[in-house]
């Protein structure tokens, strides 16, 4: 009897032993759970939002629900390690709840910004913003994940196994967040592009990125980078200055795709005006990049598209830095959203900021604005040459209906319903088309205005910053990595005007222009073509890149 007690022993306790870990969680089942209580729990806001901005789009919403669901995993994953997995879970309930009770109490979100301000706030302001709601609200909230933390038991993984098993799991998190960017792509885009404030109140991942942009921004300031001076050697020799100084306007376009302008060979008549001046149009021009903030530091930098590094290019003197070194008068004139750095440290003027001019509205102006600010200009003196860029609003989307005036609105039905996915694509197409007509009446009277100028030589220098799709395969707006990007987002216009002046002093051979029309050329072409512009002499000018220098 006692011999079979004494041999049942080892048996009761491996039951035992396995009951316990039956009831023990695996730790990506808890990441689970959690993702699921912050998804539901914090979002209030969030649902009743896009209920309100696509009432009836089940499908968006939907998409737009399962985003922010895998948003959430992915961070409950991400933290899932033993040690830190609850600590960390309980932080991100504390920190989606108190945005939850300033969203739901004061329309406050929690932003970048927002973090600064309560970095540098006082002890007393920091009280009267303390309330019993407030405490409620959190209370409430946190009763979850307090709960969660301390009746479910984690399972501790040997080591290896739970990291393959993490992994894994964050392989199908990111397959399906590929797949659901992929099939609902024509919805997404022009929802976040339309409705940006809407990533302010997904919960927790909005305060999550704020502290982690706050971080990096604080990071910088703490520790700033040495400002990289380039072409230090650049001057312009006094055999290149000439009798009447150089006048190039170079016209920074928005949003314009080659293949729909009429100089290269599109079957609508989008440049009536351009189409009859004497002008050179560049049919094979690729951009740095698929959006503003990408090709505008890019296209200005010495690195090309192929060795761009962002941070490095910001922090680095750009083609107008060694213009001005080099004694040309360059100034910048913006209508678009800023200069992305690039004109920091040159004369510069946001003209949309300009809320009494008839022009603007709403934060937004005509670009026929950027005509006004030239002329403006040039009834300056100067004895130097000078370079005058002007960043245009051009087509930029989704909106493109609102970038021409009724004279210009040559192709109708317009689509004006900013969910492009719910327009008719030949109404798409025609908005965006009339933009362009917007665009070519801009640079015939810049070139008007420049033909009438005595005193300079004078030329216009247009270049689109990225182009644009109109829904052709269910791809709206810009913005897709280059890798997949189709052309109608890569492929830009460039057009190249000059006064008569301006050619028999520069010798341009009109031949040789045209025959640089229908070469293979790209963004890393503008920083060395405005050094040859200017003739200026520096190492760092490559003369294989200068699109002037073979004529």
């Amino acid at each position: 009897m006692a011999e079979s007690l004494i041999s049942a022993l080892p048996t009761a306790s491996v039951h035992q032993s396995a009951v316990q870990v039956q009831k023990l969680w695996h730790p990506l089942w808890f990441a689970l759970i959690s993702a699921l209580g912050m998804t539901l729990l914090l979002n209030g806001p969030f649902l009743s939002s896009i209920q309100a901005k696509v009432p009836g789009q089940f499908k968006l919403q939907l998409s737009l629900i399962l985003l922010l669901f895998l948003l959430n995993f992915l961070l409950s994953v991400l933290a899932s390690f033993r040690v830190i997995q609850k600590p960390v879970m309980l932080l991100l309930f504390a920190a989606g709840a108190v945005s939850y009770h300033f969203i739901t109490s004061f329309g406050i979100v929690i932003d970048t910004s927002m973090l600064q301000n309560a970095m540098e706030t006082d002890a007393a302001e920091a009280r009267g913003l303390l309330s019993i709601t407030m405490l409620w609200t959190v209370c409430t909230l946190m009763l979850f994940p307090l709960l969660c933390s301390s009746l479910i038991k984690v399972r501790v993984m040997p080591l290896r196994q739970f990291l393959l098993h993490w992994l894994f799991c964050l392989v199908l998190i990111f397959v399906a967040l590929f797949s659901l960017a992929a099939s609902a792509y024509s919805d997404l885009a022009p929802f976040f592009r339309n409705f940006r404030d809407i990533k302010h109140l997904a919960l927790p991942v909005s305060p999550v990125s704020a502290a982690v942009s706050f971080s990096g921004s604080w990071l910088k300031s703490r520790f700033p980078e040495q400002f990289i001076q380039l072409g230090t050697d650049a001057v312009q020799p006094v055999a290149a200055k000439t009798a009447k100084p150089r006048l190039v306007v170079l016209v920074l376009g928005e949003t314009a795709r080659a293949d729909h302008f009429q100089l290269n060979g599109y079957h609508r008549a989008t440049n009536p005006g351009l189409s009859v001046l004497p002008l050179y149009s560049f049919r094979d021009v690729s951009s740095c990049g698929t959006a503003t903030a990408h090709s505008v530091p890019c296209m200005f930098s010495a690195m090309g598209r192929d060795k761009y590094v962002e941070s490095v290019a910001k922090n680095s003197s750009n083609v107008l830095d060694i213009l001005k070194r080099s004694g040309i008068a360059v100034s910048w004139f913006d209508n678009n959203s800023g200069c992305k750095t690039v004109c920091d440290r040159v004369p510069s003027e946001f003209l949309f900021n300009d809320s009494t001019n008839p022009l603007c509205k709403d934060g937004q102006c005509q670009d026929e604005i950027l005509v006004q600010a030239l002329q403006a200009q040039l009834t300056k003196q100067y004895s130097s040459d000078r370079l005058i860029v002007l960043h245009q609003l051009g087509s930029h989307g989704p909106e493109y209906f609102k970038r021409s005036s009724d004279s210009q609105k040559h192709f109708l039905p317009e689509c004006t319903n900013k969910q492009l996915q719910l327009c008719q694509q030949a109404e798409i197409t025609n908005a965006y088309d009339n933009s362009i007509v917007a665009t070519d009446e801009l640079l015939s009277r810049i070139i008007q205005t420049l033909q009438g100028q005595q005193d300079y030589q004078t030329a216009m220098l247009y270049l689109s910053d990225h182009g644009e799709s109109l829904g052709e395969n269910g791809v709206y707006l810009h913005g897709l990595p280059y890798w997949m990007a189709p052309d109608a987002q890569t492929k830009v216009p460039m057009l190249w005007w000059m006064s008569d002046t301006y050619a028999s002093t520069q010798q341009l051979k009109a031949e040789c222009m045209a025959q640089r029309t229908t070469q293979k050329l790209s963004h890393d072409n503008l920083f060395h073509s405005l050094l040859g512009i200017f003739q200026i002499s520096s190492k760092i000018h490559r003369q294989s890149l200068d699109v002037f220098r073979p004529c």
